[in-house]
């Protein structure tokens, strides 16, 4: 393990059953755990975790400016406050990259979504233009980003975000959930909030084509939070789904508990995952743990989180999709294979010890960089 550090991270925002604050705690713990002093500041906190973290307009300036501590900074969105404060720090500085959803996926939807989307991706240009930073992806993916715009590669890091997969699985099921997906009717899930990018109009397509060829006792159900502020997006989902005769069988369940949604992914028969754009897709970690076997459609990072452990397709084919479906309800020993290669990889690659190990081993990487004579300042536009 390397010597201990203070480590002040940074985010923009904290705020329970969030994949971005989650990664930010538990990344707290694990330092904390390895005998690090760490500190979390946020420009905007959940009460419920105001005993966590600290306002960063508290932070005196005297915090960023020593050479030997080490700042990690959490970039998904434009934050100007923590750019004020990064641009300026002497510290060692590491980039903790969870990708920008590009801003056309919301363009006809939400012009705020799109122009912070359109802020965030300029936020980046000017972050990749800091010295001596080294950049901590979540993937290769994302790390892809940052060397197109000339990172050297060696200074790209991967770590899969820290998560809180196995605190769910220790929640209690739900019964009125568990009742309510029991029975011979098939259950599709998807989980994650209902965006854009997430390709919930493809996966009520290839549903309607399972549901035609294969098996018409079947419902999709996508688990997420519903943003008011993309309500166009949810009814153009909802006339979908109605103009291909499943309505009533496609369910939005908004905004779930944990026991809620632990009982879901183990009613669940299938996860379909037909996303258009993830940096890398916490659900598909959490149906692993819960041996769901998956289908997926293979872009941006969900090949290099889901590994071999489902079935993955390159090319977007609806009935194939449906088929890979179907072969996984009728063929029991095929899903449990499936199920269980998801969980070794889950146990190997994404399990906290996994996770605790990777951050140390970054920390070391970090303190046998030279330290920086980066001027305060010296970034701007």
């Amino acid at each position: 393990m390397s010597r201990p550090f203070t480590i002040h991270i940074l985010t923009p925002t904290l705020v329970p059953n969030d994949a971005i604050s989650n990664d930010v705690l538990q990344m707290r713990a694990a330092l904390i755990e390895s005998g690090h002093t760490v500190m979390v500041f946020a420009e905007g906190i959940d009460p419920a975790l105001a005993h966590l973290a600290k306002p960063l307009f508290s932070a005196p300036d005297k915090f960023w400016q020593n050479s030997e501590d080490i700042m990690i900074y959490h970039h998904s969105i434009s934050w100007p406050a923590g750019e004020d404060v990064l641009f300026k720090a002497r510290n060692r500085i590491i980039i903790r990259y969870h990708n920008i959803t590009p801003a056309r996926f919301f363009a006809p939807y939400s012009p705020p979504h799109e122009h912070a989307c359109e802020a965030g991706a300029e936020a980046t240009k000017r972050i990749a233009r800091l010295p001596d930073v080294l950049i901590l992806g979540d993937s290769t993916y994302n790390c892809e980003d940052f060397i197109a715009l000339g990172i050297a590669p060696e200074d790209c890091h991967v770590l899969a975000p820290f998560h809180l997969t196995e605190e769910l699985g220790r929640q209690q099921f739900d019964m009125a959930t568990l009742q309510q997906y029991s029975g011979d009717v098939v259950n599709i899930l998807f989980v994650g909030s209902i965006k854009p990018n997430k390709g919930h109009a493809r996966a009520i397509r290839v549903f309607a084509e399972y549901r035609r060829h294969f098996n018409d006792r079947s419902r999709l159900i996508f688990a997420g939070t519903i943003d008011s502020r993309l309500d166009g997006y949810v009814q153009d989902l909802r006339r979908l789904a109605a103009s291909l005769g499943i309505a009533q069988h496609v369910i939005f369940t908004g905004a779930i508990t944990g026991g809620q949604l632990k009982t879901l992914y183990t009613a669940a028969d299938v996860f379909l995952c037909t996303s258009e754009h993830e940096g890398f897709c916490v659900p598909l970690l959490e149906a692993m743990y819960f041996r769901t076997p998956i289908v997926a459609w293979a872009v941006t990072a969900v090949p290099e989180t889901l590994g071999n452990c489902g079935f993955l397709l390159e090319h977007w084919d609806e009935f194939l999709f449906a088929s890979h479906i179907a072969e996984l309800v009728e063929n029991s020993d095929l899903a449990a294979h499936f199920g269980d290669l998801g969980r070794k990889r889950y146990q190997s690659m994404f399990a906290p010890p996994v996770l605790h190990r990777r951050i140390n081993e970054v920390l070391a990487e970090v303190a046998r960089r030279p330290r920086t004579n980066r001027i305060v300042g010296g970034i701007s536009g």
